[in-house]
């Protein structure tokens, strides 16, 4: 069970309630560079998506070690 109600669902996508906070939010995505799911920040640059652990390893220890000086 997902704990969607289909009905609620429904009547949400067909009134378009939520459509402008959807568009700002998604508008907002493409210019931070965001183009797919997911996608990670770190220290405020975009580091892409899926990865392999390694990968992001690697971007981690190096903030670090930024931080640590």
């Amino acid at each position: 069970m997902t704990g969607l109600f289909l009905s609620q669902f429904d009547e949400c996508m067909e009134s378009g309630k939520y459509l402008s906070k959807i568009t700002s939010d998604r508008e907002a995505a493409i210019e931070f560079g965001v183009n797919s799911t997911p996608t990670l920040f770190l220290n405020g640059v975009n580091i892409g998506g899926l990865k392999e652990y390694g990968y992001y390893r690697v971007r981690l220890e190096e903030a670090l070690n930024e931080v640590d000086g």
